[in-house]
């Protein structure tokens, strides 16, 4: 029979970092895990006698793959919490002996008590809170664009020229076509009394009013875009 297996925190974390396969899991991550399921009294971790440090074992091991794992899939922690009791049993917390309440004669001395409390607590969220903030700005970081070189800029942009002069050259050959199609009226202007020739001004008009009618739809077909 196996004998059951206890770690610290800091062991805890490598051994979690094995089962997973993943080197980069902070121990203030895990530690504010552990720490927010006992806030909400959800589960309790186990402490030494002599020294009340927290002691981890093969269940919290268990429940921190899972939390995890639900992390990965951006679970909230709050719903990561809620489906733990779905997902296995949880430690109950140790009923406290009630004891007398000491008489207190000194009220400063228990607000600098508790005032040191609270700030302990908030140290601790923050320090979580924090290391969960940087990693989210890793990923992030990670899924941004990978910026372009300077040749690597030219050549796009020398692309995107190259491109636009063949679209406006397509453009105006198929503008010249449909302005040939045209009928005289529409071509060509009187000169004196007998004499026509073509409307230039008319012409080069039509030929810019096509292309600017028209250029997106081609930039798209040349795109292989949907028009």
């Amino acid at each position: 029979m196996n004998e059951p297996k206890y770690w610290k925190i800091s062991d805890f974390v490598e051994e979690l970092r094995k089962n997973l396969d993943i080197p980069n899991i902070h121990i203030n991550t895990v530690d504010g895990w552990f720490k927010r399921l006992e806030n909400d009294r959800i589960h309790y971790i186990n402490r030494t006698v002599e020294t009340n440090e927290k002691i981890y074992d093969e269940l919290d091991l268990k429940i921190a793959i899972f939390i995890k794992k639900k992390r990965e899939d951006k679970w909230a922690l709050g719903a990561i919490s809620r489906e733990l009791t779905n997902f296995t049993g949880l430690r109950p917390f140790p009923i406290k002996e009630e004891k007398p309440t000491p008489y207190v004669d000194n009220i400063e001395a228990l607000k600098n008590q508790i005032t040191a409390e609270v700030k302990k607590t908030f140290a601790e969220l923050a320090a979580t809170q924090m290391e969960e903030l940087k990693n989210q700005y890793n990923q992030l970081l990670t899924t941004l664009p990978k910026q372009q070189s300077l040749e690597e800029q030219r050549t796009k942009r020398f692309e995107e020229l190259m491109l636009q002069k063949k679209i406006e050259r397509k453009l105006e050959e198929d503008a010249e076509k449909i302005w040939s199609e045209l009928p005289e009226t529409e071509r060509l202007k009187k000169v004196g009394f007998f004499r026509k020739e073509i409307d230039f001004e008319k012409k080069s008009q039509f030929i810019r009013n096509y292309k600017n009618d028209h250029f997106e739809s081609y930039l798209k077909s040349e795109m292989g875009l949907e028009i």
